[in-house]
């Protein structure tokens, strides 16, 4: 059993600074996951308070005198729990919460059933991984400093940063891509925490329909990002809708509409549908952090204070991002203060 670790590069994700330690190749695999490679070591002034190991044994964690919290969860001393096969991906882990931050350490344990399904399902294995092993803690360190996680898009468009909300599969990865391609900056395409104020995005690749990257689900390919901003100040609310009309329809929204849709593209989406129990049982084994994130809150805090619209879109594709906004942002832009 080889017990080296490789120290990668620190990866900035959701809010977090995020130390990756394991076998060469799990850490690769893990920075890729993380949308490519950020910067290689740490500097004295950047130090992590998010640190992911991922030991090389089937070994189980110890559990002997632990509370049983639910099944497969123990509460093993304060601040740390250990949680078996979470979220079903054959990954045992051992979560500790202390001074220093969060420290979360995995173990590949999986049953017969779980290695043949990652084999006949490599890319939901993939993606299964990257959340538990990487997004999952990084959104709940978040979660204890006042973040919520949302399923937004957060791009900066004309120097007005808009975020995007809406089902899964609505177009906002495809709208983020073509922004990006004509000289965009974003911090997310998918995911992101968020106080209300400032978004920062959760660092894993893009996913457009077209490429030559790994396969995503429904369809997708994954590539890396060539520059990510690690956050942005939202200015403007855009919720989509899919529509069957020839033009695209843009229409003002009420507060409470637009934190609606963010609210209900979150709790929808396939991404977090794993996280919201495993934030909860860590949350009541550690006696840290809250059982159920704020999103309500955020999303009203956001909606309250900013300019919120619907844009449904035409059934075919047409302008980018710059032209179907071109209005409001340029009311954002002029109506800014100083």
């Amino acid at each position: 059993m080889s017990t080296a670790l490789v120290h990668t590069a620190l990866v900035h994700t959701a809010g977090q600074r995020v130390a990756l330690y394991g076998p060469d190749t799990v850490v690769r695999s893990l920075v890729t996951m993380a949308g490519g490679p950020e910067r290689s070591g740490l500097s004295s002034a950047d130090l992590p308070n998010v640190v992911l190991s991922v030991e090389d044994t089937r070994q189980p964690f110890g559990t002997r005198g632990a509370e049983v919290v639910t099944r497969g969860a123990w509460a093993v001393d304060s601040g740390q729990v250990v949680l078996e096969n979470v979220g079903g991906s054959g990954f045992d882990q051992r979560w500790t919460i202390d001074e220093d931050g969060l420290r979360v350490v995995s173990r590949r344990r999986p049953s017969y059933q779980e290695s043949v399904a990652a084999k006949l399902l490599p890319a939901r294995h993939r993606a299964l991984s990257s959340q538990v092993l990487l997004h999952y803690p990084a959104l709940w360190f978040a979660m204890l400093q006042g973040f919520a996680p949302l399923h937004v898009s957060v791009v900066e468009v004309g120097g007005v940063a808009v975020l995007l909300a809406g089902p899964g599969g609505v177009g906002k990865s495809t709208l983020v891509a073509r922004a990006l391609a004509d000289g965009a900056r974003a911090t997310c395409d998918n995911l992101a925490v968020c106080d209300g104020s400032t978004a920062y995005g959760v660092a894993e690749p893009l996913r457009t329909l077209t490429g030559s990257g790994k396969r995503a689900a429904h369809g997708r390919r994954e590539q890396a990002w060539e520059h990510r901003v690690r956050s942005l100040p939202p200015e403007l609310v855009v919720v989509l809708r899919r529509g069957t009309q020839a033009e695209p329809e843009l229409r003002e929204l009420a507060p409470a509409e637009a934190a609606r849709g963010i609210a209900a593209g979150t709790y929808a989406a396939g991404e977090l549908r794993r996280f919201w129990s495993i934030a909860a049982i860590v949350a009541s084994a550690t006696g840290c952090g809250p059982v159920h994130p704020p999103i309500d809150e955020v999303a009203a805090r956001l909606t309250n204070r900013l300019p919120c619209l619907e844009l449904r879109l035409a059934k075919e594709p047409g302008l980018g991002l710059a032209g179907l906004l071109r209005n409001p942002l340029a009311a954002v832009r002029t109506g800014r203060v100083g």
